[in-house]
């Protein structure tokens, strides 16, 4: 069995092959993509599949029964479940000034940006915890890290779909301008004097994750407003990056919903 790519076998930039139930019937939800056609396994008869027969057929999308190996193929992936779209991509945005005044006066944004995140499944991990907890916006660099793909979407569950994912030129010219407007900077690192638990984390905020291997890099770091740790015990030295994040974004929802 071939392993699991996420490639997109489609035009780059045209449609990308959505897979997975999840990832397909969030975006039909949504309506953040065009949905061009949808394939099901022929074989499959369970309760899923006709779930998103059923959501395909009442917004008038083409719906194919097709072979378990055309969705393989099609949508570069095993883990396909039995479904594949054709869909436009994921609406990244660039960063944009009027972003707080869209919150309005009294907001108090919950941001999450990702220094140097390059695993789709640590991505969609991030995502899915972000989008449970309500974050309002997640910033990734436009060089060295993955992009919303459909690999990310299979990995946060579908959660991807509903996620607003600004991409930003440069991380640290960024974070100068949130400090402008008023947004305290939180880096997640292992040698913080304070724990996650001890830091403040209410009011406006953005929350720095790392990258898989090297964490955040020196000159984000300097940055930042304040660091915080995640405390561990044993003989494991860190989280990976998508359960350092879920730790961190947890903690901020809980003094934040005390708050309410």
């Amino acid at each position: 069995m071939a392993a699991n790519t996420g490639r997109n076998r489609q035009p780059a930039g045209e449609r990308e092959a959505l897979y997975g139930f999840h990832p397909v019937m969030e975006a039909m939800v949504a309506h953040r993509r065009k949905i061009h056609s949808v394939m099901v396994d022929k074989a499959a008869h369970g309760e899923r599949i006709g779930r998103i027969a059923k959501a395909a057929q009442e917004r008038n999308i083409p719906l194919r029964a097709v072979g378990a190996e055309q969705i393989r193929s099609v949508s570069g992936s095993d883990q396909h479940q039995g479904v594949t779209a054709s869909v436009s991509p994921f609406p990244v945005e660039t960063w944009p000034t009027h972003f707080f005044r869209e919150q309005g006066d009294a907001s108090e944004p919950l941001m999450v940006l990702l220094d140097g995140i390059v695993d789709p499944n640590n991505l969609g991990a991030i995502v899915r915890s972000a989008h449970c907890v309500g974050v309002d916006a997640l910033l990734i660099p436009k060089d060295r890290a993955v992009g919303p793909t459909p690999a990310v979407s299979k990995a946060s569950a579908g959660a991807l779909e509903y996620t607003r994912i600004f991409r930003v030129t440069n991380l640290n010219t960024t974070i100068q301008g949130l400090k402008k407007n008023g947004v305290w900077v939180a880096g997640l690192t292992m040698d913080a004097q304070q724990t996650v638990f001890q830091a403040d984390f209410n009011g406006p905020l953005a929350l720095v994750i790392g990258g898989e291997e090297k964490g955040i890099r020196p000159l984000v770091r300097q940055n930042c407003d304040f660091l915080v740790r995640i405390p561990l015990c044993g003989r494991i030295d860190s989280l990976n990056a998508s359960a350092a994040a879920a730790v961190v974004l947890y903690e901020a929802f809980r003094q934040r919903q005390i708050t309410v």
